[in-house]
C-alpha cells in the first residue's frame, strides 16, 4: 500500500526524511510557544516588580533619611561580595547540565548551596569588625551581621526553583517574586512608620527572605523533588567543574560592580552614597528588565537549541536577541531622556542630585545590554572563561579609573567612570561570541543606530516641551 507522500508525488526517500523532520520542527514550535509564554511573563514580572520598587522608594525616602540607604546600600554591597566571592555557578550548572532534571543531581546541588550559605554567614561574621573599622560607622557591627542571615536562609531554599528557570516556568516564578517583593513592603514601611532607621530594611529583607523559602518548599508553588542532604561526588564534580571559570569571574565582578560604592563609602558622605544608590536603581530598571529575559527565558531557550547546526542556531539566536535589544533601546532611551524628571517630580529636595547622575549612568548601559544578550551563548556552549576574563580586565578598569576620575573631576568624573566602566566586558564578549561563530557585530552597529536615533527623537521632542 503506498503512503500518503507517495500518493502526493513526493519520493520515498523525501518522504522519509520529512517523517523524521516533523518531530523535530514539531518540538521547536512548542519551544518557541515556551519561550513566547516566559517573554511575556518576563515583562510582566518586571512591570509589577519596578512599578513596586518605584512605589517602596517613593515611600521609604519619605519616611527614612538618606543615611539610612547609605548605610544599607554600604551592607549591602559587602554581601553581595561575600556571595559573589564564592559563587559556584549552581544556577547555570542546573540549567545546562543533562543531568538536570535528576533527583539526585538536585540535591547533590541542594547539599552544596546549604553548605555555601552556612559559609557565607560566617564569612560575614568575620568581615564584621575590619569593615567597621574601615568605614568608621559603629552601627555595622549589628547591622552586618544581622542581614548576613537572609544569605544562611536563601542557602537552603529549594532547588525546585532552578528547575523553574530550566523550563522557562517565569509565571510561576513571577508569582513568588512579586509576593515576596509585597511582603518586604509591608514588612519595611509598617517598621519605618514606627520607628524610622535602617532596620526597618533590614527587618524587611529577613521576614521577606523566610517567606521565600517556605514557598519554594510548597510542591503547589514549586512542584518538583524533596531536597535532602545527598554526598553525590559524580554530580558535584560535574558542578565544580562546570563552576570554576564562574567562580573566578563573579570574583572579578564583585570588585569590578561594587567598586563604585566601596570606594565612594570611603570618600562621600552616607547621605550623598544613599542619593547615588537612588539614582543607580532608577536608571537600572532597563538593564534589570533585559537581564530578567536573558536569564530566565534566554539561556533556558539556547540552551535547548544549542544543538543545532552552527547555521541555523546562529539565526535564531540573532532574531531573538534582535527583539530583546529593541525592547532595550526602547526603554534606555526613555531613561536617558526622561528618568531625571523622576528624581525632580517624586523626589524629596533631599535626593535632588540624583537628577543628574540617571541619565549618565543610563547612557552607560547600553553596551551592557549588548553583551548581556550575548553571554548566553557562551554560557550554553560551557565557555565561561570569556566571562572570566572579561571580568579580570573590567575590574581592573574599575579600580583605576574611578579613583582616578574621582580625584580629577569630583563626583561627576567618578559617575561617567562607572557608566563607562564595563565597556572592556563588552569586547571580551563581542570576541568571543565572534570566535564561537556567532558574530553579533553587525546587530550591534545596527541596534546602535536605533539606539541614538530614539535618543534623538526623544531629546527632540523634550526640546519641543521645553
Amino acid at each position: 500500500m503506498e503512503s500518503a507522500a507517495v500518493i502526493v508525488g513526493l519520493p520515498r526517500e523525501e518522504a522519509a526524511e520529512q517523517t523524521v523532520e516533523a518531530p523535530a520542527r514539531l518540538e521547536m514550535r512548542k519551544l518557541r510557544s515556551t519561550a513566547l509564554r516566559a517573554t511575556v511573563w518576563t515583562v510582566v514580572s518586571y512591570g509589577a516588580a519596578q512599578a513596586l520598587r518605584v512605589v517602596n522608594s517613593l515611600i521609604l525616602t519619605r519616611l527614612l533619611m538618606p543615611s539610612a540607604f547609605g548605610q544599607i546600600t554600604l551592607v549591602t554591597t559587602l554581601m553581595v561580595g561575600i556571595a559573589l566571592l564564592s559563587d559556584i555557578g549552581l544556577g547555570p550548572s542546573v540549567i545546562q547540565s543533562t543531568r538536570g532534571d535528576e533527583p539526585r543531581f538536585l540535591n547533590a546541588a541542594w547539599t552544596l548551596q546549604a553548605m555555601r550559605g552556612v559559609g557565607l554567614w560566617l564569612m560575614a561574621l568575620l568581615l564584621t569588625w575590619p569593615a567597621t573599622a574601615v568605614y568608621r560607622d559603629a552601627s555595622m557591627r549589628r547591622v552586618l551581621p544581622v542581614l548576613a542571615l537572609t544569605l544562611l536562609i536563601s542557602g537552603f531554599n529549594s532547588t525546585n526553583l532552578l528547575t523553574l528557570s530550566r523550563h522557562m516556568g517565569v509565571r510561576r516564578l513571577f508569582l513568588l517574586d512579586f509576593s515576596s517583593q509585597l511582603m518586604t513592603l509591608a514588612v519595611t514601611v509598617t517598621w519605618a512608620w514606627f520607628s524610622p532607621t535602617v532596620w526597618a530594611l533590614v527587618g524587611g529583607s529577613l521576614v521577606s527572605t523566610l517567606y521565600r523559602l517556605g514557598l519554594s518548599h510548597h510542591p503547589a508553588v514549586a512542584p518538583g523533588v524533596h531536597n535532602r542532604f545527598t554526598w553525590d561526588r559524580e554530580s558535584m564534580r560535574e558542578i565544580l567543574h562546570f563552576g570554576k571559570w564562574i567562580f573566578l569571574g563573579t570574583a572579578f565582578y564583585f570588585f569590578a560592580s561594587q567598586a563604585d560604592k566601596l570606594i565612594l563609602g570611603k570618600y562621600v558622605s552616607l547621605a550623598m552614597l544613599g542619593v547615588y544608590g537612588v539614582a543607580f536603581q532608577i536608571s537600572d530598571v532597563p538593564r534589570s528588565v533585559i537581564n530578567s529575559f536573558a536569564n530566565k527565558v534566554g539561556y533556558p531557550f539556547v540552551s535547548k537549541i544549542i544543538h543545532l547546526p552552527m547555521a541555523e542556531f546562529r539565526g535564531q539566536f540573532l532574531r531573538y536577541r534582535g527583539y530583546a535589544l529593541v525592547a532595550g533601546a526602547v526603554l534606555l532611551s526613555a531613561m536617558v531622556t526622561w528618568g531625571d524628571l523622576l528624581i525632580v517630580k517624586l523626589y524629596k529636595p533631599s535626593y535632588a542630585a540624583a537628577a543628574w547622575m540617571v541619565p549618565i549612568l543610563a547612557v552607560g548601559l547600553w553596551h551592557t545590554l549588548l553583551y548581556q544578550t550575548s553571554s548566553p551563548v557562551l554560557f550554553s556552549l560551557g565557555k565561561s572563561k570569556y566571562n572570566a576574563v572579561g571580568n579580570g580586565i573590567y575590574c581592573v578598569t574599575m579600580l583605576t579609573a574611578i579613583p582616578l576620575a574621582l580625584h580629577c573631576w569630583g563626583l561627576h568624573g567618578a559617575v561617567w567612570a562607572v557608566a563607562a566602566g564595563d565597556l572592556p566586558l563588552y569586547l571580551v564578549f563581542l570576541y568571543g561570541a565572534t570566535r564561537e561563530g556567532i558574530r553579533p557585530l553587525r546587530q550591534d552597529f545596527a541596534m546602535t543606530v536605533v539606539f541614538v536615533a530614539l535618543l534623538g527623537s526623544e531629546f527632540g521632542v523634550r526640546h519641543a516641551l521645553r
